[in-house]
């Protein structure tokens, strides 16, 4: 059974899959727990009842991780294009089948329909970007705009992460439906923290307190507000079976979240 409970994150900081705060930005250097926050939050989407969907470029240790548990993981330039135009192909499917009757209203979302979420972890989109060709990078822009664009209501969540990012990297069409955003680590140079969050490190009211595992996050209903991601506490082959357990069963660890 699909739960739609927000994931909790920090304090009164959540993650609502069926807000328009769904799509989700994430910016963090090498080395500031990017990889725990991540495995966190798959796990929840998965506990849900939810789909999960990864696209690992750099074939790192968290890709692995869940490809070892059967999630769909994407890697190559081919891989990666083939999960997107799927993704979008069974979006426009669902708009088209589903979202078509009477008794369906304007803001009639996946969540009123019993139906899970179908999220995507675009990690190091800008080094998934650049896999490809010219012409496979055009059109996986392409594609992830209808993401973007379409996909909250259905259910389709996008969520990107980058260890750096210009304002020019990502098309805007992207990068301004991510409503939810996240900046990690200490070494965060002042033009990141403006890309992901709009303020300016030196007009934060307390000195800039990033380090790994704690940052700053974006959201429409906090603002600008400190984080500290949650993580799990498992070893390597006790997590796979975690996962293994929310998907096959989607049994509750005990745990009220």
């Amino acid at each position: 059974m699909t739960n739609y409970k927000p994931i909790p994150i920090y304090d009164s900081l959540e993650w609502d899959l069926t807000t328009e705060a769904c799509h989700t930005l994430l910016l963090a250097p090498s080395g500031a727990g990017k990889t725990i926050f991540l495995s966190y939050l798959s796990a929840m989407l998965l506990k849900r009842g939810h789909e999960l969907y990864i696209i690992d470029a750099k074939n790192s240790s968290f890709g692995a991780t869940f490809r070892s548990t059967g999630i769909y993981t994407a890697s190559s330039a081919e891989e990666i294009l083939c999960l997107l135009t799927s993704l979008v192909e069974q979006m426009e499917h669902d708009y088209e089948t589903l979202y078509s009757t009477d008794q369906v209203g304007l803001d009639t979302n996946f969540s009123d329909l019993n139906l899970p979420a179908h999220v995507l972890i675009f990690d190091e989109v800008l080094s998934a970007l650049e896999s490809g060709d010219k012409k496979q990078k055009a059109e996986m822009e392409r594609l992830l705009k209808l993401l973007a664009l379409k996909g909250r209501l259905a259910g389709y969540v996008i969520v990107l992460t980058s260890q750096r990012l210009l304002a020019t990297d990502l098309p805007k069409a992207v990068t301004e439906q991510c409503q939810t955003r996240y900046v990690m680590g200490s070494n965060i140079s002042e033009e990141l923290f403006h890309i992901g969050t709009g303020a300016y490190k030196k007009d934060l009211a307390s000195s800039y307190l990033g380090d790994v595992g704690k940052g700053y996050a974006v959201t429409p209903k906090l603002g600008l507000s400190y984080f500290e991601a949650p993580y799990m506490k498992y070893k390597s082959n006790d997590f796979r079976q975690l996962i293994y357990l929310f998907q096959r069963s989607g049994m509750s660890d005990g745990k009220s979240d």
